[in-house]
């Protein structure tokens, strides 16, 4: 039973360990690449939305002045007394 688990075989052959981990290794790099793919076909998605004013609950994304909108009743410079 054992002959078959790459793990329990592993612990007597260093070269089959390895190549057992470098197989994982590289699954695991795949789907690394996958979900980084999703995430940025997810963001891009997600942009388009906010550009449709059609599209309710997506917020239009700031203006290229102002990077960082102001919360709601967050003081402003007018509100601290600053000129």
């Amino acid at each position: 039973m054992a002959e078959n688990d790459p793990e329990r075989a592993g612990e007597n052959d260093p070269e089959r360990l390895a190549e057992h981990l470098e197989g994982e290794a590289d699954q695991l790099e795949q789907r690394s690449r996958e979900l980084g793919e999703r995430t940025d076909d997810v963001a891009q998605e997600w942009e388009r939305k906010r550009s449709d004013p059609s599209v309710p609950g997506a917020p239009q994304p700031p203006s290229d002045e102002d990077e960082s909108p102001t919360p709601t009743g967050a003081p402003t410079d007018k509100d601290k007394g600053e000129d």
